[in-house]
């Protein structure tokens, strides 16, 4: 076999690579753990003290179909600012409508359709609440 002249010849690409920083890393360095029964001790020692604390209200998250027709009411009045309005149907004895709920009372409620028409309808008359969708 015949040997053959090698020939180192410039690369044809230059990559620049920059060359890796490690990243300093602030880890945790203790950790403090009590069980569940320590904390429920602790609760029942607060409670004899006076009750320093006002004890916090949970509230369960429901689907809106399964609220009742008082809490889907309510839900409409206080629906979170960074909510669209919601466009309902809000169903009575003899017909229905559809728009939004602008203000709810004890005895009336105030619903805005479309073309931004007001309509006032009486408490007692309403049978049910269905939601259609957001309003763009």
């Amino acid at each position: 076999m015949r040997k053959q002249n090698v020939v180192e010849t410039e690369p044809l690409l230059y990559i620049v690579q920059p060359k890796a920083m490690r990243a300093a890393a602030h880890m945790q360095e203790t950790f403090i753990w009590t069980s569940r029964m320590q904390q429920e001790e602790e609760g029942s020692s607060s409670d004899e003290r006076g009750g320093e604390e006002e004890p916090t209200e949970f509230f369960a998250k429901k689907e809106f179909q399964a609220m009742a027709l008082d809490e889907r009411l309510a839900f409409l009045t206080e629906l979170p600012a960074h909510l669209p309005p919601l466009k309902c149907q809000f169903v009575m004895k003899d017909k229905s409508y559809e728009g939004i709920l602008k203000k709810c009372t004890a005895t009336e409620l105030t619903i805005a359709d479309e073309q931004g028409n007001e309509t006032i309808i009486g408490r007692a008359q309403l049978m049910a609440v269905a939601m259609i969708g957001f309003v763009q």
